[in-house]
């Protein structure tokens, strides 16, 4: 095989390389996602917060004890004088079907540290909090035979992997209008880098491509919250959320090296262009006697309108429908009532915005959380359970099955004063 010939089916493949899902077999490893090969990869869906047992359910939903960032207007919403830091871990499994997965090595495990997020009443209406929060992730391996260009028939060992991600660090703040009416801003800067391994193989040669994309940019979520009584025991919210088109200025690097890891090729720095497309979400929540709380939401992004698209797959635009449930038990301590546990379930259907050979891929799952609030400490816990399954067998593709769990510790004390008291 020419070097030439290599060389072009290595630049084809760090872009196209999708399409390899329909005829690799896939070994797993730790947080290996396919899919992920697309783009800047998965994108996190969850805020790994309260609202995680309620299928990350809560752009209506207001608490005064912990972060909410599903919508930054809901940070108005904290208790006055007291400082909120939360940190959450999550543990996952997921399984892969389908005619492309090596039966012996059909799943992966791992455990991730995923969020840190601080968080008080600056003044009497105005809530704040900051954090650091996963944006994107990339992490796949998998291995086939590859066509060689110029042949009929003839295939070379191919490698393929990825890993990598985009952070985001976060200042969101909201006001309260009226007791009833919330705005808020949520400003993040995206940051990251993403790894793309290509390497290809035969008896009498190798070569092998390295490309690493870093992406930076602000980006800037806006939301409002309304909510009123309604008779004596009912609550009522309504939530909306707002994210612009947003540029991530990524600059990419390419190398080809050689077995002995001599360079053959080398590509310059460049930024290139990619973007986030328009988004938003709206929710409502309605509540009993602060005890009983239901909750709705639905997610839209125009990924569609980037018109990004590679060798048999396109980005789409995504659809996400969430229902929660939660319980609240409360106790009164020295006149004041005060949440020691709470139960919570959740149901999503959506869809990724990842499109192959004209197939969409969809994520549809269930949540289970319960809490616990210290009344001896300033610590409280709180265990989510999600199973889901996303992608299909269908069309030669892969299905994942996936369990999470996640474990978040909220410390929560007075603020220091100086005497002055916030009404």
């Amino acid at each position: 095989m020419r070097l030439q010939g290599k060389l072009a089916i290595m630049k084809s493949v760090l872009f196209l390389s999708l399409g390899l899902l329909c005829s690799v077999r896939i070994r797993a490893q730790t947080n290996n996602s396919p899919y992920s090969v697309v783009a800047i990869g998965d994108l996190e869906d969850g805020f790994l917060n309260r609202t995680t047992g309620m299928a990350n359910t809560g752009i209506a939903y207001r608490t005064n004890r912990n972060l909410i960032i599903n919508n930054p207007a809901a940070l108005s919403a904290l208790d006055n004088q007291f400082f909120v830091g939360e940190t959450s871990i999550r543990a996952e499994y997921i399984g892969y079907y389908g005619s492309p997965v090596d039966p012996t090595a059909n799943n992966s495990f791992d455990i991730t540290y995923h969020r840190f997020a601080l968080g008080t009443k600056l003044f009497k209406h105005w809530g704040s909090s900051v954090g650091l929060t996963p944006f994107s992730s990339e992490n796949y391996e998998f291995n086939g035979p590859q066509p060689i260009l110029g042949t009929i028939g003839e295939t070379t060992n191919a490698y393929y992997q990825g890993y990598g991600g985009i952070n985001k660090v976060y200042w969101a703040n909201a006001y309260e209008f009226f007791h009833h009416l919330s705005v808020g801003v949520d400003m993040s800067y995206l940051f990251g880098s993403i790894n793309q391994k290509s390497i290809l193989q035969n008896s009498t040669s190798y070569v092998s491509s390295n490309a690493n994309t870093n992406y930076n940019s602000f980006y800037f979520t806006y939301g409002l919250q309304y909510y009123t009584p309604v008779g004596k025991h009912w609550n009522f919210a309504l939530g909306a959320t707002f994210a612009n088109k947003t540029e991530l200025f990524p600059y990419y690097t390419y190398t080809v090296l050689a077995i002995d890891s001599s360079v053959l090729y080398n590509f310059p720095q460049q930024q290139t262009s990619f973007y986030t497309p328009v988004s938003y979400g709206i929710g409502i929540s309605l509540s009993k006697n602060n005890k009983y709380s239901f909750l709705a939401d639905y997610k839209y992004q125009g990924w569609s309108a980037l018109n990004y698209s590679g060798f048999h797959y396109a980005l789409q635009d995504t659809r996400r429908y969430s229902v929660g449930f939660e319980i609240s038990k409360k106790r009164t301590i020295y006149s004041t009532v005060i949440e020691s546990s709470f139960l919570q379930a959740g149901l999503f259907y959506g869809n990724t915005y990842v499109n192959v050979y004209g197939q969409p891929i969809n994520d549809m799952g269930a949540s289970l959380g319960f809490g616990v609030n210290s009344l001896r400490s300033p610590l409280s816990y709180a265990v989510t359970l999600q199973y889901g399954i996303r992608g299909t067998q269908s069309n030669n593709l892969i299905e994942e099955r996936y369990a999470k769990i996640t474990v978040m510790v909220s410390f929560r004390d007075l603020w220091f004063t100086r005497g002055r008291v916030v009404q």
